[in-house]
């Protein structure tokens, strides 16, 4: 078994295959490959310690989640905390709570990076 340790922001493997606080439901991560490279998502499940499933609210939604391999997403610090309690309650998640927390997220990131209040270049 696989255990994931967060390295670098992306979660690495170690010996038994349980999730670490790098991966938890509502993180904001971006895919590092495919065809969806540099996507944000935000992290909807945790299927074992080598996926997980992501989804933006737009182009990938709630009821149809991405399965990604953990090895090809940078994870962030941040977490969208609507999205983790209604998870963690049970609550269904909206399409809308998805977008809306992404996109306040998207934009914090953007605005500590760059030292001001930034807005995030539009698309992917």
């Amino acid at each position: 078994m696989t255990k994931l340790i967060e390295h670098e922001g992306k979660c690495k493997e170690t010996s038994n295959r349980q999730p670490v606080a790098g991966c938890q439901v509502g993180h904001l991560v971006s895919s590092t490959r495919g065809r969806d490279y540099g996507r944000f998502y935000l992290v909807l499940g945790i299927e074992d310690g080598r996926r997980v499933r992501v989804a933006d609210g737009e182009v990938r939604k709630v009821e149809k989640a991405k399965r990604k391999n953990v090895k090809h997403l940078k994870f962030y610090g941040v977490t969208a905390n609507e999205v983790a309690e209604k998870a963690l309650s049970g609550k269904k998640i909206a399409n809308t709570d998805v977008r809306n927390e992404l996109k306040s997220l998207v934009n914090q990131l953007y605005a500590c990076n760059t030292g001001g209040s930034a807005v995030a270049p539009p698309g992917r």
